[in-house]
């Protein structure tokens, strides 16, 4: 009976250690993610595009931390909303206001995503772009499987 019970806490762990999956697991990241160590891999990157491509990294990371509002603040547009009262006067006013603040805060992610993608595309070669946006395309295939799974 004890060896029935370590055998099925053995087989847990190691089912849970190999669902878990590594340090660089990007299975786990959704179908966009690519990390520079696998694109430096694949598409034979030069020690100035690896740099550079760090860099564009720790400045997307700078600005999204600078940006990010705290959990429960003020800012937040979920608090804002939650303090919205159906009941007022002016609920359909601040309500369009409202979503005009995250329809412009939509706009300048997009404006900001169509702006790495230009920075991205003057760091690597044609050849590159290429093959990076072919690579880009399979994942989200695969992501596209991994969703209608789930």
């Amino acid at each position: 009976m004890k060896k029935l019970i370590a055998g099925v806490l053995l087989s847990a762990c190691i089912a849970t250690t190999a669902y878990a999956g590594g340090k660089h697991s990007d299975d786990r990241k959704g179908p966009d993610f690519f990390p520079i160590h696998k694109m430096t891999k694949v598409l034979d990157l030069t020690d100035e595009q690896q740099d550079a491509l760090k860099a564009l990294k720790a400045e997307l990371k700078a600005e999204r931390k600078a940006n990010r509002p705290e959990k429960g603040s003020e800012d937040s547009f979920r608090a804002q909303f939650k303090a919205l009262d159906p009941s007022d006067a002016n609920y359909e006013q601040d309500l369009n206001e409202l979503a005009n603040l995250k329809a412009e805060k939509a706009k300048a992610r997009f404006l900001k995503m169509a702006d790495v993608r230009v920075k991205v595309s003057e760091i690597l070669t044609d050849e590159q772009l290429e093959k990076f946006e072919s690579m880009k395309e399979k994942r989200g295939k695969r992501g596209d499987k991994r969703e209608r799974n789930s």
